[in-house]
């Protein structure tokens, strides 16, 4: 842009050989320099904050990693989750058979506040294994 504004303010120079028209074409080009000065700015400081933004995800995101890795290798939790599902699946499998085929077996229903707990962990694991395959089909491409 300076170039093609330098080339064309001489040309204009050599055709009015005027004083007024060089000054003017110099007021021009400082502009044009103070504003390509200004963008530069702002786009370095632009790229730095996205800079910092990332590097804080990132770190972010490896803390996370480590808690979760620190706490999936605890011998003293690792085995809580499959354990309560696995009794849960148990349990509600229990409960279905009985009822559906009468077997007989009078497996008892769990207090009010526990069997809808059971229940969500029931769906919310089925669910998620069930769902799952189909959603990334849908969006995975």
């Amino acid at each position: 842009m300076g170039a093609v504004l330098a080339m064309a303010g001489s040309l204009l120079v050599k055709l009015f050989g005027s004083g007024i028209v060089q000054a003017v074409l110099a007021y021009l080009n400082k502009r044009s320099d103070n504003g390509v000065l200004t963008n530069a700015q702002n786009v370095t400081g632009d790229v730095t904050v996205a800079q910092a933004q990332l590097t804080a995800y990132v770190e972010e995101r490896k803390v996370v990693a480590q808690e979760r890795a620190e706490q999936h290798l605890s011998p003293w939790t690792a085995w809580m989750i499959p354990t309560a599902f696995g009794f849960c699946m148990i349990h509600f499998g229990a409960i279905v058979l009985d009822s559906t085929f009468r077997f007989n077996w009078q497996v008892a229903k769990l207090p009010a506040p526990y069997d809808a707990m059971e229940w969500s962990i029931v769906m919310a694991v089925i669910g998620v294994a069930g769902i799952a395959p189909t959603v990334r089909r849908i969006f995975g491409k």
